[in-house]
């Protein structure tokens, strides 16, 4: 026989009168809530613009899912005008409250939560006056083969970013010459072959933006051989940068102490403590597709 209480004890969320002037949610606030106002008004001011007014909250609007679902930073403070009623969430309540849920509305939320969490890191990645660099800033969110409509993905890109529609098409057209994006027969969907490529793009496309150099391409062919057999080791080996360099004389690759500092500038290694260097598996990576896709890049493809 089983006695007592099986059921998840909820904890409710918190009801608040507030007077004007009060803050009921700042960026320096520890712990995370969403904010629901149920009668007055909030304004959202701006820190980082001596407190200008943003925007203004009104009876049955949320504030601060991001903050407390998403864990994303909150960027404004927020104060009652009016002498206002409020409902606080906090973590605990939100746990409480998403442990009695069944499982199959659990996992729509997640859902939901995880695509709007992509959508928000492909709009802020893809803010730039490039079309074509903030159309693969945007894809690189998408995960490997996955099937995108392309009319959708369009329409999406172009209103959430204010790209007018022809420079849109524009740029996807050059993704899918250089093969960074591949149609399908149907010719309406698209897959993407390597979400690191299309950041890589995003990245190369900056640099030639900002006259830089692109390090990837600057590689001599000694430097080439030392990045191949880099990738042939255990990821985040880890020895003293003395053994780094016996061990690129046993394999006869020969490595001065400049090509070892141009190493660290690449970023194919990590300096721990005690003198150790990481190796940087996923930098190494970087650079071998870069040289990998050199003509993709450079828009050289055949």
């Amino acid at each position: 026989m089983i006695t007592g209480n099986s059921q998840p004890r909820l904890i409710p969320p918190t009801r608040l009168r507030v007077k004007a002037g009060f803050v009921v949610s700042s960026p320096e606030d520890e712990d995370k809530k969403i904010i629901l106002l149920n009668e007055g008004e909030l304004v959202a001011l701006d820190p980082k613009a001596n407190n200008k007014v943003v925007f203004k909250i009104h009876p049955g609007n949320l504030v601060g899912v991001g903050a407390l679902l998403e864990r994303e930073p909150v960027r404004y403070i927020f104060q009652a005008t009016t002498d206002s009623t409020i409902t606080i969430i906090n973590d605990e309540c939100m746990e409480s409250e998403l442990k009695a849920l069944p499982v199959w509305l659990l996992a729509a939320i997640k859902a939901i939560s995880a695509k709007t969490r992509r959508i928000n890191e492909s709009i802020r990645a893809a803010k730039t006056e490039n079309p074509l660099e903030s159309l693969a800033s945007f894809c690189k969110f998408y995960s490997k083969d996955e099937i995108l409509q392309k009319q959708l993905l369009l329409q999406e890109f172009s209103w959430l970013t204010k790209t007018p529609f022809p420079a849109a098409n524009e740029a996807l057209k050059t993704l899918i010459r250089r093969k960074m994006l591949i149609q399908q027969a149907n010719g309406s969907t698209l897959t993407v072959p390597d979400p690191r490529l299309l950041e890589i793009f995003a990245d190369y496309l900056k640099t030639q933006e900002l006259e830089l150099p692109w390090l990837p391409f600057k590689l001599t062919l000694q430097q080439k051989r030392c990045l191949v057999w880099l990738s042939t080791l255990e990821p985040d080996t880890t020895i003293e940068g003395s053994a780094w360099m016996n061990l690129f004389k046993e394999h006869n690759l020969e490595v001065g102490v400049t090509d070892w500092l141009q190493m660290q500038q690449f970023e194919w290694f990590i300096e721990k403590e005690n003198h150790l260097f990481a190796l940087n598996f996923d930098k190494v990576n970087y650079y071998l597709l870069a040289l990998q896709y050199e003509p993709n890049l450079k828009g050289t493809v055949k």
